[in-house]
């Protein structure tokens, strides 16, 4: 009879050390960990400028460089939000800028705010379709219209899982996901 009481006391322990380590877990400033918020001074000022929501930049400088400004890809990706240099090319041209070269392209202020100018272009060209945008940021403007004007995905919301591409297809679940996360986290966006 005693081992059966000492062993729902166990029970009811372990069961009150889980609801403490739960609810420790799924806290604000713990879960900040796992999603910090880097360069906010920039985000929010590009933010302004270009009319976006921080949140989504923040989500997108988080998925694609962690915020670490001295990422690049295998592919040839700077910086913080990952841009191609061809793709700061294009862009440079159409602001009417000098091409930057690599090194000013991986400074953060330079890379916000044209990979910033570049979500609010796809975001205008895409009728403010952000689903369409982030597949668009990351398989490339062509792409996503050749998908679209090819019936190869509709572009629609509940359809996600339809994009062509896996890596995209994840990628875009990832920013929407962790934009959320953002939201939830930092419901008001800090401004420096």
């Amino acid at each position: 009879m005693r081992w059966r009481a000492d062993r729902r006391w166990w029970r009811v322990g372990l069961l009150a050390a889980a609801v403490l380590l739960l609810t420790a877990a799924t806290s604000r400033p713990v879960l900040r960990l796992f999603f910090p918020l880097r360069h906010v001074s920039l985000i929010a000022g590009a933010a302004r400028t270009y009319r976006l929501d921080p949140h989504l930049l923040a989500a997108l400088i988080r998925v694609e460089s962690s915020f670490n400004p001295y990422a690049r890809s295998v592919k040839g990706a700077v910086g913080l939000m990952q841009l191609m240099p061809e793709t700061a090319a294009w862009i440079a041209s159409q602001r009417g800028l000098p091409r930057p070269d690599p090194a000013e392209l991986a400074e953060p202020r330079v890379n916000v705010d044209y990979g910033s100018w570049y979500v609010r272009m796809l975001l205008d060209d895409f009728r403010g379709d952000v689903i369409l945008a982030l597949a668009a940021y990351n398989s490339g403007w062509g792409t996503v219209r050749g998908w679209l004007g090819a019936g190869e995905w509709s572009g629609r919301p509940d359809e996600v899982n339809q994009i062509p591409f896996p890596e995209t297809r994840a990628y875009v679940r990832r920013v929407l996901a962790t934009w959320k996360w953002y939201e939830r986290l930092y419901p008001t966006f800090p401004s420096s």
